[in-house]
Parts: structure tokens; C-alpha cells; sequence
């Protein structure tokens, strides 16, 4: 059964936000209307480990969204992978990233990644032998953005801050998430990462990490209000999987109250 098939019957907004020429290299992006129905049909989609995290979350909307975005994510994969959504089996790599596991005698299967944020999530895409991250935040004021960024940021990269707003800080913070999801670094690996603008679609990170030292950005619009960037990995090895049940769940970004 196809993505746009499961999609019908599944119900939330699922569109493509990433255009040509990144469809060259077999990426890409979905996005995710969160508020939009959907919840009640996406919730039979889930594992028993993703139905306990939902109903950890003492906000019913934050729940739904919950849902709604990882019955998403099984969606898209499911439709890729040729496998109905709910029988999809998650693990981890060696370095911690989650993954696929293998389908029997079926073809590889694709890197993904998962982000969520207010109203909106993001399921990015990507054939066997790359890796790909991807990070969405909703743009909040009302917090001393350059002391934040004096503690996550480099030198360079807070003075530049100095002219722009809070969008910038979330703008630099989603490239830098988008590569630590990608490479597998780790949060702890953030402070070494270094984004430097390039254009209004993309820029360049560049990292100490020995195997991903310089990875491209690639900017999204995903709606008003809210920041977005995709990065792309070549992988150098394949790192073997664990079979333990893990979770999706994207990275927040720092508290700002």
C-alpha cells in the first residue's frame, strides 16, 4: 500500500516541502500538519513503547500531536518500504540514531529522521547508504536569545546573532540539530559545530567529528513563525543495529523560561 493510499486512510495533512534539485540524490522531506484529525485512526498505527510515551504527556493536545506524528512517520515509511505501517519494527545503529530494522530478504531499507514542534512535523528521507536529519522549532521570544547562544554557539556565529532576533538563534540552532541527528554526534558534539551561512537556501556545517567534518544545509519553509533545516550524510560504514524498542522522539530545544 502506497503513502498516498495509507495517507487517505490514516487522515492528517501529509505533504512534500522538499523540491528539486535535492529529489536528485533520493531525498526527502514530508510535512505534517499536527492539529489537523487524525489522532484516534494514527494511534492503532503505534508500537505499545510509542502508545506508553503518548500517554506520558499530561497535555492532551501535546499527546495528539504525539500521535499524530508518529503514525505519520510509520506512514511515509510504510509506503516506502512496501510494509503496512504498524508492523514496522524500530532500533538503533551503533551510534545511537534510530533506525529501520531489516525486513527479511526485502531491498535495504532508507534512513530517516523525525521532528516535531508546535503545530508542525517534519519526516525526512534518505536511500541506504546516506543519512539524513532533520530539525523544526517554533521561532519564541521573550528570552535573552545571545545569552542562550553564548553557551551552545560559537564566537563567530554569536556575533551574528547581534543584528537578528530570535529567528536567527532558532534558525542556527535547527542546522546544528539537523547535523547532530544526521552524523550521530550527540548533543555533546553540538558546541563543536559551526554553521556558516551560504545562501538564502542553504549553508555549510563544519564539525571536528572525524568522519563527518563538512556537511551541507539545506533551509525549509515549512510555515510562518517556525525554522527548519535538512542535512545529508554519505555513510562511510554500515553500523551494526540493536533490536531494543526505541522511540522517535526528536530533541527539544534548549528551555527558554
Amino acid at each position: 500500500m502506497g503513502v498516498r493510499h495509507r495517507r487517505a486512510l490514516f487522515g492528517p495533512r501529509i505533504s512534500r516541502v522538499l523540491p528539486d534539485p535535492a529529489d536528485a540524490a533520493g531525498v526527502r522531506v514530508w510535512r505534517v500538519d499536527l492539529d489537523r484529525a487524525g489522532a484516534p485512526r494514527g494511534w492503532r498505527l503505534l508500537s505499545g513503547v510509542e502508545r506508553e510515551r503518548a500517554l506520558a504527556f499530561a497535555d492532551p493536545a501535546e499527546r495528539r500531536r504525539y500521535v499524530v506524528a508518529h503514525a505519520a512517520l510509520r506512514t511515509v515509511l510504510g509506503g516506502l518500504c512496501g510494509v503496512p505501517a504498524d508492523r514496522l519494527g524500530f532500533g538503533r545503529d551503533g551510534s545511537g540514531r534510530p533506525c529501520l530494522l531489516p525486513m527479511g530478504g526485502r531491498r535495504p531499507v532508507p534512513d530517516f529522521n523525525l521532528s516535531h514542534s508546535g503545530a508542525w512535523a517534519l519526516v525526512a528521507t534518505a536511500p541506504p547508504g546516506a543519512r539524513v536529519g532533520v530539525d523544526v522549532e517554533r521561532v519564541r521570544a521573550g528570552f535573552d536569545h545571545l545569552a542562550l547562544a553564548r553557551r551552545f554557539y560559537q564566537p563567530e556565529e554569536v556575533a551574528r546573532l547581534r543584528a537578528v532576533g530570535p529567528e536567527g538563534f532558532f534558525r542556527l540552532w535547527t542546522a546544528k540539530e539537523a547535523y547532530v541527528k544526521a552524523s550521530g554526534v550527540g548533543l555533546a558534539g553540538m558546541s563543536d559545530v559551526l554553521v556558516r551561512e551560504g545562501s538564502a537556501t542553504h549553508a555549510t556545517v563544519l564539525s571536528r567529528s572525524a568522519r563527518f567534518p563538512e556537511c551541507r544545509v539545506r533551509w525549509l519553509d515549512v510555515a510562518p513563525g517556525y525554522a527548519a533545516a535538512l542535512v545529508t550524510t554519505a555513510l562511510v560504514t554500515t553500523a551494526p543495529v540493536t533490536t531494543a524498542p526505541v522511540t522517535t522522539a526528536s530533541t527539544p530545544a534548549p528551555r527558554t523560561c
